[in-house]
């Protein structure tokens, strides 16, 4: 077998969940997954996918709809529309996963518990934190959240990918841009 990424993430999700599966007296185990972007949504498809329902595995974002950062510069070049870059959770939950659309506020290491925006309380065994990028507020000197709409980051993909596009398509042909 050639190891590629695939491989490997399926060999780690196996590794995870062996243990649990083992040694676990009180019922099915569970593992909690905190973030559906690309590293997420991963790790929960595949100790689904190779646990084979042995395993309970909830995926825990806020947002119903993934924008991938993966392929946008062919969106800024027109050869793609953002539609294409935007993933819903619907497969996902069809291969086993419990997909939950909340934030996680609260995180109990010695209960074992997540605890979301809308009052819920997960239990887990094992616990994959995959929060994805952000900013935070004021930690780059001079600039801050507010602005974003003037100098895109476009790390996040969606609106801001949407901007930055805006802002090149208004760019002056011959113009001169640093």
């Amino acid at each position: 077998m050639t190891l590629n990424r695939r491989a490997f993430l399926g060999a780690s999700a196996a590794t995870l969940a062996a243990p649990m599966v083992n040694a676990a007296s009180h019922g099915t185990p569970k593992v909690v997954v905190i973030g559906g972007g690309a590293g997420g949504a991963t790790a929960a498809r595949y100790i689904a996918k190779d646990s084979d329902g042995a395993i309970d595995v909830t995926l825990v974002e806020a947002n119903p709809v993934y924008t991938t950062c993966y392929f946008s510069n062919l969106y800024l070049g027109d050869f793609r529309t953002l539609d294409s870059l935007q993933h819903g959770y619907e497969t996902l939950a069809q291969s086993g996963v419990t997909v939950v659309n909340d934030m996680a506020t609260g995180l109990d290491r010695d209960a074992k518990t997540v605890t979301l925006a809308g009052g819920a309380v997960l239990p887990y065994d094992r616990l994959i934190l995959s929060p994805g990028i952000d900013f935070v507020d004021g930690a780059v000197p001079g600039w801050d959240i507010t602005q974003q709409h003037k100098m895109p980051h476009a790390y996040k993909a969606g609106s801001q990918t949407e901007l930055l596009k805006a802002q090149i398509e208004a760019m002056p042909e011959g113009g001169v841009f640093a």
